[in-house]
């Protein structure tokens, strides 16, 4: 039970996923509309005190009940192919943002009949996502390619910059982990130096990193999709 101001009156209900809970929000999820969304969301937060899982359920019930309350209006009554439409822009825009190339979901229920055998036993891509994934592999080469370009002007500067640093603090070499920057350790090692930089210690200079060795097998991969080569045994099909 929610009040007014869509607060919760009593304490939240502690659950768990296996009690099930969750597959009567998505049935009462088709019943909401616009007047009574506020009170719907505000159940699934506010009502229930979420594990792991339930909190998942109660998000996703949320968003249903979202799309049915706006399909229930006026501008709604979208066709099925509408819903196919907004059911990938979910998809992309929640989880598969960083995407460039294309997605498909495989319906295993087809297993089921028959006369979708065509359906399993090829491993094609469309032509037009291929192209696309040639197109994104190009872009990261040229990324990539760019990229080691700098890191090679980044490290003549940083030899001659750690030569004067080392020039001013002979003692560097024989203490390396007093003046260098870190990336990772415990807490107290966070503080430590967290207190050195704010007083205004002098660290040595960073060493710059590849973020992508033009030697390794990825690059290798992007080189051969441009060139063409079809990885994983798949082959071309239509758009």
């Amino acid at each position: 039970m929610t009040n007014t101001k869509g607060q919760s009156e009593q304490e939240p209900i502690a659950i768990t996923e296996e009690m099930g809970l969750h597959k009567q929000w998505y049935e009462a999820a088709k019943q909401v509309t616009l007047d009574t969304l506020p009170d719907f969301t505000n159940q699934m937060i506010n009502d229930y005190q979420h594990d792991y899982g339930t909190v998942c359920h109660a998000l996703a019930a949320g968003a249903l009940a979202t799309l049915w309350a706006m399909n229930s209006t006026p501008q709604g009554g979208i066709t099925g192919f509408q819903a196919s439409a907004i059911m990938w822009k979910l998809i992309r825009e929640w989880y598969y943002t960083s995407n460039k190339t294309g997605l498909r979901i495989i319906d295993y229920d087809k297993f089921l009949y028959p006369q979708y055998a065509d359906y399993f036993t090829e491993k094609t891509i469309p032509k037009n996502i291929w192209e696309g994934i040639q197109k994104e592999a190009k872009n990261r080469i040229e990324e990539a390619d760019g990229a080691h370009a700098q890191y090679l002007v980044d490290t003549e500067q940083y030899e001659k910059d750690l030569a004067a640093f080392v020039e001013k603090y002979p003692d560097y070499y024989e203490r390396k982990d007093y003046y260098d920057h870190i990336s990772y350790g415990p807490l107290e090692a966070w503080n430590e130096y967290e207190a050195k930089a704010d007083s205004g210690f002098e660290f040595a200079p960073r060493k710059p990193y590849v973020t992508v060795d033009l030697e390794g097998n990825v690059y290798k991969h992007w080189k051969s999709i441009v060139a063409g080569v079809v990885p994983f045994g798949y082959t071309i099909g239509e758009d």
